[in-house]
């Protein structure tokens, strides 16, 4: 008999919860400490060390980490930024937050990451480029050791925004180590590897940027009495702290991480290697699946790289199967199979279109990508049957 449909709905991406996460957070349920407590700090120390990092700050979402990763770097809105048209649009939104100018750099059509080569073209232009916002796309590291060279010659900061690519490595370093940049930033919505709930993660071996990450997560709130600029207000009578003083150092957000999330991120974080290899695993099959298929172009990877493959994505020739991509999205949907375009290029959106023009010409092949890519579902627990239940209907209906 032809299965004709999946039994449950096969989305691109999903978290895996199981009974250590529940009962994790069921302990920090029962304890004191429901909101900030003990375990943000654990899961940040766990977090770092995993990384090979020296600090991590725990924050709301990845677009915090993201927005407090720009504060930290001293942002303004005379700030010129670079990033990529392939991302979320948190990637830019970070600096516009801050009213800083966004330009973006095209895609290397080998790994869908910013070109190192478009990048240098870029910087050799007058225009000073304070920042450069790196994306790892779909878990795949950029080229970070040439980027990190452009750094160095032309003395911008660097964020890789990391939000794919927990679990990944570049050379013998895990992503969020900051070998080549002055932060990483990270995600932990439920799609990506591993989960909080909400939340995000920043990493840096800067102590100076740290300690600013801190302050720009909470408000700018400090309690640090090393900090305090009024000794007045800050003593008693007998020159003691005042047990309930604090100082507003700068102005700040509410970006915190709640003990519940944190706890079952630490949890999560202790299975990351295992998710990591089935993706992997996962990848490898449909690989040797799609690539026997003309109407289909698989990804790369480059041998300096451990893909952390948040996303499995594909190419796929719509113009010679002469089938639109909301046809085959609605025909696989049909048989429980998920898929998702990832992402519209930035340069496509209103805000970003209205307020800079961007020209399509310029990002050949961020363009490309996004005409012909589709990802498909890939996450821990994929059951093998359901794998080939996938590779099976997508070959059958991108066919001639």
């Amino acid at each position: 008999m032809i299965q004709r449909k999946n039994k449950r709905f096969l989305p691109y991406s999903k978290q895996n919860i199981d009974k250590s996460d529940i009962d994790s957070v069921l302990k920090v349920l029962k304890s004191n400490f429901i909101t900030q407590g003990p375990e943000i700090s654990n899961f940040e120390k766990n977090f770092a060390k995993y990384v090979g990092a020296k600090y991590a700050v725990a924050c709301a979402t990845g677009t915090a980490a993201l927005h407090i990763s720009c504060l930290a770097l001293n942002l303004s809105s005379k700030s010129n930024v670079l990033t990529s048209p392939i991302t979320f649009v948190a990637s830019a939104n970070c600096a516009e937050f801050i009213g800083a100018n966004v330009d973006l750099v095209d895609i290397d059509e080998s790994n869908h990451c910013m070109s190192a080569y478009e990048l240098e073209k870029k910087l050799k232009k007058n225009k000073k480029i304070d920042l450069v916002i790196i994306v790892h796309m779909a878990g795949q590291s950029a080229e970070m050791e040439k980027i990190y060279k452009l750094k160095k010659k032309y003395k911008f900061k660097l964020i890789e925004d990391s939000c794919h690519a927990l679990g990944g490595r570049y050379k013998q370093f895990k992503v969020g180590s900051c070998k080549f940049s002055d932060i990483s930033t990270f995600s932990f919505h439920p799609v990506k590897p591993i989960t909080t709930g909400e939340g995000g993660m920043v990493t840096t071996n800067n102590k100076e940027i740290y300690e600013k990450l801190i302050l720009f997560r909470t408000h700018g709130i400090t309690k640090n009495p090393r900090d305090f600029t009024s000794k007045k207000n800050s003593k008693d009578n007998n020159g003691n702290i005042n047990r309930w003083y604090y100082e507003m150092l700068n102005l700040g957000y509410n970006y915190r991480l709640t003990d519940i999330q944190a706890i079952l991120g630490k949890n999560q974080l202790t299975k990351l290697d295992k998710f990591t290899k089935e993706r992997n695993k996962i990848a490898k099959r449909y690989d040797a699946a799609f690539k026997k298929n003309d109407l289909i172009s698989i990804l790369n990877v480059k041998p300096n790289t451990y893909h952390a493959y948040h996303l499995y994505t594909l190419l796929i020739d719509f113009k010679n199967l002469k089938k639109s991509r909301n046809e085959i999205m609605e025909k696989l949907a049909s048989f429980n199979i998920g898929s998702q375009v990832l992402y519209i290029p930035i340069y496509h959106q209103p805000y970003y279109k209205k307020k800079y023009n961007f020209k399509i010409k310029n990002f050949k092949n961020s363009e490309n990508y996004y005409q012909n890519a589709l990802s498909i579902p890939i996450f821990f627990g994929l059951k093998k049957k359901e794998q080939d239940f996938i590779i099976s209907k997508i070959n059958s209906v991108i066919s001639k």
